[in-house]
């Protein structure tokens, strides 16, 4: 997917927030007048916020600022960008632009430039918009839109193409310089540096060059193979270190971390996370007020689960202290829950190859917080569907059979988790949240019969271990960012340099996760430095947890 198009204005901005849920009839409107308005403007002209909004919506609005100037050329590149934006969201048909709809490999032939040369012109005013087709939606432009930059751009255009010398004078720097062997991009930038313009230009005319006969068969960058990225990734997870990954799958180390980070987003976005926005999110775009409350931010899950099945009901059964009425913490989570994971999948989308990794650093730490917090309601829920299970069996759980015990945790885990779901899209008042009656009901519809209480004949194990996985499989998103909480005792207890900065990143101490960048800050160190630390440390604290096990 294309990156999405920039807003630079913060009016423009506003007025796109504030068509956050707008409908989709409305959005093609606006969407339609932002696209003619862009060639109306003049780049030296001053306008003013509430001309803007006038002119795009057709309202006058109260709020807009009408003393405010700004320059016609920044305000037709956003608003080329709003029209691209909307009608991403609300596709445009083809007889709704005017003058007709053209693809941008049709504009491209007809004005005798290419698509790049489109993209630049954005900047200038050129509005492209999403058009829905059979296959569902294409980039194009207006048929007024290729006639205006027939007239306007055009005549301007500088084009390296257009100049019949220096084609030549490149095509014979390219058969002087060619090597064999050598990659085509790599004879461009030294065509460039002889000859002067693009390198994109350099690269056509080398690719001409090249079928002419002129010059060898040049080198192009291999496909890599999936498995290989596959490799990169599970290896950077597993703690790597950065050359040893190189080596494996034969690419530089700058290759690599782009192999990883491509991997990490594709696996990110394979991840279906099921939420619904609260109507507060669209004023609260930061999450400032869901994520400030004290049981957001601490005294989150961070403790493994027990892996027998006695010990996980000693931890996890109602005592008489435990209440059934609303807790206001369970209210706060469900919402910073709810907020992390829709403002995750906002920026997922919105997320581009050319991420240097910083923004994906924020989703997962995002992710992370969000998984501490799905575990602490989970754990929440759990005494609850335990209680309602021990009345139902008319006794003891910890009397029964060890397989019967082990499903009776079973039932009460998916019961916990189902609850959870339900409050990440349902439209219930938080205030009035009951957690432990809501698992209740839920393992009480989902087991019937006696089944569960039966042991199987010729069955003679004692003590049966539940699965270790059921904390993990309880968040969906764990096996692409796992929280690694086998190493998390130990990085506790550990004094090495690094070990603080994993605690921070991981949340192993029941706080939010912090990103790389937060916690290098907090221990007051360079990034660079603090990555370096903080990869050595948990190399060490693998190493420990293995020859322990």
């Amino acid at each position: 997917m294309p990156p999405k198009a920039r807003l630079r204005l913060a009016a423009v901005s506003h007025l796109e927030r504030q068509l956050e849920f707008a409908p989709s009839a409305a959005l093609r409107r606006i969407a339609r007048a932002a696209e003619s308005l862009t060639r109306t403007i003049h780049g030296d002209q001053l306008f003013s916020e509430a001309w803007l909004v006038e002119h795009v919506t057709r309202f006058k609005s109260r709020d807009a600022d009408t003393t405010k100037s700004l320059v016609g050329k920044a305000l037709a590149m956003d608003l080329s960008a709003l029209a691209l934006r909307l009608s991403e969201r609300a596709p445009l048909r083809a007889d709704d632009l005017p003058g007709g709809a053209v693809v941008l490999k049709d504009a491209a032939q007809s004005l005798g430039v290419s698509e790049r040369s489109l993209q630049r012109w954005k900047r200038q005013g050129l509005a492209m918009v999403r058009i829905a087709s059979h296959g569902g939606s294409r980039t194009a432009v207006s048929g007024d839109a290729v006639a205006w930059c027939r007239k306007t751009l055009l005549p301007h255009a500088r084009s390296n193409d257009r100049d019949p010398h220096r084609h030549a004078r490149m095509l014979a720097c390219a058969a002087n310089l060619a090597k064999p062997g050598e990659s085509l991009h790599a004879l461009a930038r030294r065509v460039v540096a002889e000859t002067g313009g693009s390198i994109a230009t350099a690269r056509r005319v080398v690719a001409l060059a090249e079928r002419r006969g002129t010059i060898s068969r040049m080198g192009r960058r291999t496909a890599v193979r999936p498995h290989l990225r596959e490799t990169a990734w599970r290896a950077w997870r597993r703690g790597l270190g950065l050359a040893d990954i190189s080596q494996a799958v034969s690419r530089s180390d700058s290759a690599t971390m782009r192999l990883v980070r491509r991997e990490r987003r594709d696996r990110l976005r394979k991840v279906r996370m099921k939420v619904e926005p609260l109507a507060s999110f669209a004023k609260d775009q930061n999450g400032i007020l869901s994520l400030e409350p004290k049981s957001v931010r601490s005294g989150l899950s961070c403790e493994v689960w027990p892996a027998e099945g006695q010990a996980f009901l000693k931890r996890f059964f109602p005592s008489q202290l435990d209440t059934d009425r609303p807790r206001a913490a369970d209210a706060q989570r469900v919402v910073a829950l709810r907020w992390l994971v829709w403002k995750t999948g906002r920026d997922l989308v919105a997320l581009n190859g050319s991420d240097p990794g910083e923004q994906l650093d924020v989703i997962e730490t995002r992710l992370r917080w969000a998984a501490r917090i799905r575990l602490s309601l989970i754990e929440r829920a759990l005494p609850g569907a335990l209680s309602r299970l021990q009345a139902m069996h008319g006794g003891p759980l910890s009397s029964l059979p060890p397989v019967s015990l082990r499903r009776a945790l079973a039932a009460a885990v998916a019961a916990s988790c189902h609850v959870v779901d339900a409050a990440m899209v349902g439209s219930q008042v938080m205030e009035r949240l009951r957690l432990t009656s809501l698992a209740a009901k839920a393992v009480e519809q989902a087991v019937t019969g006696a089944a569960w209480l039966s042991s199987p004949r010729n069955h003679d194990e004692t003590v049966v271990a539940i699965s270790t996985t059921w904390r993990e499989r309880s968040v969906p998103w764990c096996h692409v960012i796992p929280l690694r909480d086998d190493v998390a005792a130990a990085a506790c207890a550990s004094d090495l340099p690094g070990a603080r900065l994993l605690v921070l990143r991981f949340g192993w101490d029941g706080c939010a996760p912090h990103t790389a960048k937060e916690a290098a800050a907090t221990v007051a160190l360079d990034s660079r430095q603090a990555a370096q630390l903080a990869a050595k440390a948990f190399r060490s604290l693998r190493r420990v947890v293995a020859a322990n096990e």
